[in-house]
């Protein structure tokens, strides 16, 4: 996950995607089964608004939050002192993670919609590891089939740009998930459709941008009139999906808790 962006939306995120994904976030909460003592991590946390929320289930248990942004991790403990509570903290991304924490640390870790910033069918049987005996692992992430009005729109200008496609990295579904975390059984798997809609095509694509959803080294390195005169085109575009309600962008959401063999 590339940190720079995320520090320039920080401040607005929640607003952005959190309000949107609140329902989903608690659900996998609660399947969690936290309870006081456990020692937690919560992967890629943004603001910590779930991660607050696991660390009052657990206290005097300890979570910790991981996240490659900076200015999302101070949001995080903000919100965490003035609940009262004091969270740990680690700069890094879910890769650096993965790779360097030792296996068997934790009771309980979460992924919440991460999963598509790593070569998740190579991360997801480390993360595993990770895992005491009888842990869980909780996923929440947004399946590949997500955005398609969006992604019809990018795939048609990079065609016309003779520009090769990024191709879609998060997960077909929840089954091919499971599949890679090797010796965990699955507790439950679930999906769930999320349907936004937009007044006008700038505002669809500008919460592309400041959700975080839209985000990639190749857009970031761009200067910044092409950058502005490609979202604008794409904002062009995208008014082609109208419906009478305004402009639909949809999500397929999966959610995923396993347990760790004991």
């Amino acid at each position: 996950m590339e940190a720079l962006p995320y520090d320039r939306i920080a401040a607005e995120y929640d607003a952005h995607w959190s309000v949107h994904v609140a329902d989903p976030q608690v659900r996998l909460t609660e399947q969690l089964r936290l309870a006081s003592g456990l020692r937690c991590a919560d992967i890629g946390c943004g603001t910590g608004v779930d991660t607050v929320d696991m660390l009052k289930r657990v206290t005097p248990g300890q979570v910790l939050a991981v996240d490659p942004s900076r200015a999302m991790l101070a949001v995080a403990a903000q919100r965490a002192r003035q609940a009262g509570l004091a969270l740990e903290t680690l700069c890094a991304s879910a890769e650096e993670f993965v790779q360097r924490s030792p296996e068997h640390g934790f009771d309980v870790v979460t992924l919440r919609f991460t999963l598509g910033y790593l070569d998740w069918r190579a991360a997801l049987p480390r993360l595993a590891r990770q895992l005491r005996p009888g842990g869980r692992l909780g996923i929440l992430t947004i399946l590949a089939s997500s955005a398609p009005q969006a992604y019809a729109v990018y795939g048609e200008m990079v065609r016309e740009l003779n520009l090769p496609a990024v191709a879609l990295s998060g997960a077909p579904s929840v089954t091919q998930i499971v599949e890679q975390l090797s010796g965990c059984a699955p507790e439950s798997t679930w999906t769930q459709s999320l349907r936004l809609r937009f007044a006008t095509g700038e505002q669809l694509a500008q919460f592309l941008r400041e959700s975080g959803i839209a985000t990639h080294p190749l857009l970031a390195a761009l200067p910044a009139p092409v950058e502005r005169a490609l979202w604008q085109k794409f904002a062009e575009r995208i008014e082609a999906y109208r419906e009478p309600g305004g402009i639909p962008l949809d999500f397929d959401l999966g959610g995923v808790v396993v347990t760790a063999s004991k």
